[in-house]
């Protein structure tokens, strides 16, 4: 679901994160697959060096890991570790695990395979158990993290008859991300002097978008809202949630497991949807919209609302940093402001968006070896903690020598200290862009850096209005579903888009529904109902 949401937010970070420091997050894939790792193998005799100190290793995907750097090395003297790095490129790094494990030469550990990989592995036995309690006992942080997102037992997507064998891993910002945004400068331009809060209100407001002329050229080319109809999740999910429906994802209502698409109220939604498309309040090339389109029309003027993530209707000073669509907007018209809103209430004051399942792949794994070795895995995890949420570690790996390479500006944000204001000869001194774990990744914390001090109540009140309606299955192994998704996706996005264009009645709803259920959506539904039951109702 969502793929060309997902895009959409991949390019977004990606710029921001040429200037920050997310190093585990994806970005960045030079493939250094025929290179040697730093000069070392991955295991060693009894994995330790010649100096008896475990060695440690961890991989460099992105080509700028630095054994010698002065994070590095302050992270062997407190561990009293060696390390070293297996260079592979983002895009072999699959392969090379598959082979490695293939010849027998199992790693210390990798991360985030997908959850039907996860369970391969343990057919396979490869993977260690990894205790509970050792978790809890050496990364405190990182488990309070994941209570943050996932409640008070995060470990219930890894755990296979009563053992964990992998520290979950979390995209935390996808859980409450997508919000509605309208032009606030244009609600005033049009004589609406408060955020719209109902369907009806919205309606309005977009009607005044597309008929009073909002910004000022004195033709009729603006629209009220648009989209992409490159999948049902990015199709005005905010209308469906007026009607407590989210097509695309498993909800769970008085514990039935149900799919928004085929509900009652996404007939309901339809018939609005129907309604703004043949009084032109919706861009009619939604039907083709690819991402850049949507964003064109954004940053063009050409409409004057949209569904999107939270942090572009802010500064980009208020979060990771970059230049965000708030930015580019501000620069052209001063009286430029979003008014952002989680959606708009419907009949019964429902309101929501469907969200990402913050858990998008199981987490990081460890080698079959580790059973055997507790010493070692109590380094590994001691490590992922400290580089990863403790501030001393992750600024060094991440900053170099406070008062020497950077200091905190007068905004609260890093500020590198000329010449490592360049990012040339950071890179030469080894600061920045690598993460010991490359997962784990708690925005609250990591912002602390990047997000001015101004401005990070404005992002924190931000992102509280969003709603969390995830797919509650989504990290569980679903075969059939595997099975029939693309069909039924694919045949709801045409059935959609033809309820709303009008090229087919709303009259048969019920008929699209019945064929969906034939298609396989019966079996889809049974399957996620036991899925339910096996691991929500115990």
């Amino acid at each position: 679901m969502f793929v060309n949401k997902k895009r959409w937010v991949s390019s977004a970070l990606a710029a921001m994160m040429a200037v920050t420091l997310l190093a585990g997050c994806g970005n960045g894939s030079s493939d250094q697959a025929s290179q040697p790792g730093n000069g070392s193998t991955v295991s060693e005799e009894g994995g330790e060096n010649a100096m008896g100190k475990p060695k440690l290793m961890f991989w460099n995907l992105d080509g700028n890991a630095e054994a010698d750097s002065y994070g590095v090395t302050a992270l062997k003297e407190k561990f009293d570790i060696d390390v070293e790095f297996v260079s592979v490129g983002r895009e072999a790094f699959k392969e090379k695990l598959n082979l490695m494990i293939a010849s027998g030469e199992i790693p210390d550990w990798w991360k985030e395979p997908s959850f039907p990989e996860y369970d391969k592995f343990l057919q396979q036995e490869v993977a260690a158990e990894v205790p509970q309690d050792l978790i809890e006992e050496h990364m405190p942080k990182y488990v309070a993290w994941l209570k943050r997102y996932l409640g008070d037992d995060p470990f219930r997507y890894v755990r296979r008859d009563g053992k964990i064998y992998g520290l979950p891993v979390l995209w935390d910002i996808g859980i409450d991300g997508m919000q509605l945004g309208f032009r606030e400068d244009w609600l005033k331009k049009v004589g609406i002097a408060k955020k719209p809060e109902t369907l009806e209100e919205m309606e309005a407001a977009l009607t005044a978008f597309r008929n009073n002329d909002p910004d000022g050229n004195g033709k009729k080319d603006t629209y009220g809202i648009t989209s992409s109809a490159e999948s049902i999740g990015s199709l005005y999910s905010s209308v469906f949630g007026a009607f407590d429906v989210y097509p695309s994802i498993f909800v769970e209502k008085e514990g039935k497991v149900v799919r928004g698409e085929i509900e009652p109220g996404a007939k309901q939604a339809l018939e609005v949807l129907h309604r703004w498309y043949k009084n032109e309040l919706i861009d009619p090339e939604f039907v083709v919209n690819k991402a850049s389109n949507v964003e064109d029309k954004v940053l063009t003027d050409k409409v004057g609302a949209i569904e999107y993530y939270w942090w572009a209707f802010v500064p980009g000073n208020a979060f990771l940093g970059g230049e965000q669509w708030y930015d580019k907007l501000k620069q052209k018209k001063a009286d430029f402001n979003w008014a952002v809103s989680p959606g708009v209430k419907g009949p019964e004051g429902k309101y929501g968006m469907a969200q990402y399942h913050p858990s998008f792949a199981s987490g990081v794994m460890f080698g079959k070896q580790l059973n055997d070795n507790r010493e070692k895995l109590i380094k590994y995890l001691q490590v992922f903690e400290t580089t990863q949420f403790d501030p001393e570690m992750y600024e060094k790996l991440n900053f170099g020598e406070k008062g020497k390479t950077w200091n905190i500006g007068e905004k609260g944000t890093v500020q590198f200290i000329p010449p490592y204001n360049d990012e040339k000869e950071r890179k030469r001194a080894g600061i920045g862009g690598y993460s010991m774990s490359g997962s784990f990744n708690d925005y609250d914390f990591q912002t602390t850096y990047t997000s001015e001090e101004s401005l990070r109540q404005l992002a924190k009140d931000t992102r509280a209005q969003g709603t969390r309606n995830i797919d509650i299955l989504a990290p569980f192994n679903k075969p059939i579903y595997n099975e029939y998704q693309d069909k039924l996706s694919q045949f709801t996005l045409q059935q959609y888009v033809d309820f709303i264009t009008g090229r087919q009645s709303l009259s048969e709803f019920d008929n699209y529904v019945a064929k969906w259920k034939s298609m396989g959506g019966d079996k889809v539904l049974e399957e996620a109902q036991k899925v339910y039951e096996e691991n929500f109702k115990n």
